[in-house]
């Protein structure tokens, strides 16, 4: 084993290291000043050659137990077994880190360190990872140099080379992981933007017409709920009319119901002087018929006169004179009163159907005044819808106006929007 190999003195670390061959043949300022920046010198180089016959010895265990270490971390393990396995990237790495002792630095060298960034950004390895793993790379590395070395100088010297060119190569691989990484997030953000401006541009367009439609519909809007406003006032005009002529109805039914019960007054009156004149044909009949048997009595009388004054002869011819004037002034009288029994039997009938007329008259002005104080009820709730009618028109107007205010607010919104699209396809 290595550990047991015979240890090299001081004289002989430092001035083999001298006789080493290295180089550094870089032209490229920036990978200049991080040499200078790390003071990484050639004799670094050197230094590091003397252990490479050491380093190589045992890179094979350190590779493995490198990705020993590596694969058991669930998201890096995902990561190898996807695109690689453990003895691959094994042996991928111990030809990379026996690079670090081959004391040169050139394009070559430069170029591998660039393809582990990029490999690196590709299979989404973090730096984090990358740095904590090369961590434990850099103290296996440093344990040679003790088991190697005894001299505190020598081992300071040796340790300093190791972090020096792992430093370099730390800085570029993470410099071209950072460089894919702002690459590909620039070329995602150009693709973004274009995607967002041909969106925006989408939005836009339809934005623009949408504009267009909206104007076109918020004209007609206002042109409706002008009309509307005009049939509103055109309503509450005829509610203020039709709610005048209720009134001027109502007013005339109250006179007409005034008038139907003067003339209900006037009937039951007649009805009650009918009755009188009734009740008066009736004394006249009686009366009538006691004439009338006061007449017959009386021509009765007149014939017993006329016999008797034919018994008296020549004595009894002036009393039958008189008799004979009294039987006709009773045929007479019985001839009258037969009439007037006639005319009252007629004013009887006429009377009774004065009195049927006038009843259905009654019923008819009751009829109508309980139909007028029906009519008068449903003026008067003509009038409350009316009054309601315009009440609800008033505030249709309100809701009108606030509408149009609305729909004007709306396209100008439409309008200021449009404008922001405008200015934002500018900026991007």
């Amino acid at each position: 084993m290595a550990f047991y190999r015979k240890k090299k003195s001081v004289s002989e670390w430092l001035e083999r290291a001298k006789s080493e061959k290295a180089a550094i043949k870089v032209n490229d300022p920036k990978t200049l000043n991080k040499l200078k920046m790390l003071d990484l010198t050639v004799y670094d180089l050197q230094l590091l050659k003397t252990l490479q016959p050491y380093v190589k010895e045992e890179i094979g265990k350190i590779a493995k137990e490198f990705y020993a270490s590596f694969y058991q971390i669930d998201e890096l393990k995902k990561i190898i077994d996807r695109y690689s396995s453990v003895e691959k990237l094994s042996q991928t790495l111990a030809v990379h880190v026996m690079d670090f002792f081959s004391g040169t630095i050139d394009a070559a060298f430069l170029a591998k360190r660039t393809g582990v960034g990029k490999m690196h950004y590709k299979i989404a390895l973090t730096p984090s990872y990358y740095m904590g793993t090369f961590q434990n790379l850099q103290s296996s590395l440093v344990q040679i140099v003790f088991r190697m070395v005894k001299d505190p100088v020598a081992e300071e010297r040796l340790i300093h080379a190791i972090n020096k060119i792992i430093s370099l190569e730390q800085q570029i691989v993470l410099e071209v992981y950072e460089a894919e990484y702002a690459e590909n997030l620039k070329k995602e953000f150009e693709e973004g933007r274009d995607d967002l401006r041909s969106a925006i541009a989408h939005v836009s367009g339809n934005l623009t017409q949408l504009s267009s439609q909206t104007h076109e519909s918020v004209r007609n809007l206002l042109e409706r709920f002008t009309q509307v406003r005009e049939m509103v006032r055109q309503g509450n005009e005829e509610t203020r009319n039709a709610k005048v002529q209720a009134s001027a109805g109502k007013a005339q039914l109250e006179q007409l119901f005034a008038q139907v019960n003067d003339a209900s007054s006037s009937v039951k009156q007649m009805g009650k002087m009918v009755e009188n004149l009734e009740n008066s044909s009736q004394e006249i009949g009686r009366v009538t018929a006691l004439v009338k048997d006061i007449s017959e009595q009386t021509n009765i009388l007149a014939l017993n006169s006329a016999i008797e004054a034919a018994r008296a002869g020549e004595y009894g011819k002036g009393f039958t004179v008189v008799s004979q004037e009294i039987r006709k002034l009773a045929e007479e009288t019985n001839t009258a009163m037969a009439q007037i029994s006639e005319l009252t039997a007629n004013s009887a009938t006429v009377t009774m159907n004065v009195v049927e007329s006038l009843t259905k008259t009654a019923g008819i002005i009751e009829k109508g005044m309980g139909e007028s104080k029906q009519t008068g009820q449903k003026f008067d709730a003509i009038i409350a819808s009316v009054e309601q009618n315009s009440a609800l028109s008033e505030k249709t107007d309100k809701h009108v106006d606030a509408l149009a205010e609305i729909a004007d607010h709306l396209g100008k919104g439409t309008e200021t929007l449009t404008g922001s699209v405008d200015q934002l396809m500018k900026q991007l």
